[in-house]
């Protein structure tokens, strides 16, 4: 067992060295963002969108027509199973505030959640505890290591250098997913865990990837905007004292601006009355509405993040 874990360690420390030297490496494209694979990472982007239009799409429709119980009880549990990845990076990165909401959600849930299956922590009752979502990739930037290029992950999505690294560390720490492998339990049990959670997040971005889709000039382009706006709100806005002195990338990030970018903002975000609180034109949601960062969930110059 240690020697497994000694290979899976050089395995990544070798992936983070090569990284981080194709990040010095580069240089990033014209227009200020940092994709120098853009040509590759679009064909990888039009092999997600069909897979997802043929493949999860209808999955996640056909997810969302079933009840509450079981849809709902599966996602919580699934959430709650992944809990000990979520407190193992908030306490790497020495967030006591995300600490104490994870400890506190988990507690609660499972003694009178029923080991998880009902979500009782965000209810009134007992004080509407704040969901919160930590990964490696946040961890990471609070070492102050830089994104890196932007890369589009097959199946995966959108992602970048620390992100992808992060990602695969987080699959190792999984708790559910070590005992099912050293229990010898096959890849279909080691999956249910990250199926349930994915096919449950895109169930909650149907409509809205879809207007994405009908709306944006470039929705290549859009998605990687949205993409890297949300993991600057799940990383700054969460954890505000990163250091910063500690770099692998030659520059800071330089984010597009879809305004400049031959996309017009409105026809991102057109207002709907439908939507959570329309006002001027700009949308309003909730920072708890807010999914994974598996996602893209919000666009900084359309809208606004309440508390």
């Amino acid at each position: 067992m240690k020697k497994y874990f000694f290979k899976i360690y050089i395995l990544y420390i070798t992936l983070f060295m090569l990284a981080t030297s194709c990040v010095k490496n580069t240089i990033s494209s014209e227009n200020g963002v940092n994709d120098p694979f853009e040509q590759t990472n679009r064909q990888i982007f039009d092999f997600n969108n069909s897979l997802d239009e043929y493949f999860f799409t209808p999955v996640a429709k056909g997810w969302r027509k079933l009840p509450d119980f079981p849809r709902k009880n599966l996602a919580n549990l699934a959430e709650t199973a992944y809990t000990p990845v979520n407190l193992t990076n908030a306490i790497l990165q020495l967030d006591r505030e995300s600490i104490s909401l994870i400890l506190r959600r988990f507690v609660i849930n499972i003694t009178f959640g029923f080991g998880g299956i009902y979500d009782v922590a965000g209810s009134k009752e007992f004080g509407n505890v704040k969901k919160r979502y930590e990964d490696f990739g946040q961890t990471l930037a609070r070492y102050g290591v830089n994104e890196g290029p932007y890369l589009m992950l097959p199946i995966f999505g959108p992602s970048n250098f620390r992100d992808a690294l992060g990602r695969g560390v987080d699959a190792v720490l999984d708790p559910v997913s070590f005992a099912f492998r050293i229990n010898g339990i096959g890849l279909e049990g080691r999956l249910s865990q990250p199926v349930i959670s994915g096919v449950d997040k895109r169930e909650q971005y149907l409509d809205y990837i879809e207007e994405i889709k009908e709306s944006s000039l470039d929705y290549y382009a859009t998605m990687r905007s949205l993409y890297r706006q949300k993991r600057q709100k799940d990383i700054f806005g969460i954890n505000n004292s990163v250091n910063r002195n500690f770099s692998y990338d030659i520059n800071p990030p330089v984010y597009e601006d879809t305004r400049h970018n031959s996309i017009v903002s409105d026809s991102l975000f057109p207002p709907k009355s439908n939507r959570m609180g329309a006002t001027d034109n700009k949308l309003e949601i909730l920072n708890d509405d807010l999914p994974s960062s598996n996602y893209p969930s919000y666009n900084e110059d359309e809208v606004y993040l309440t508390n």
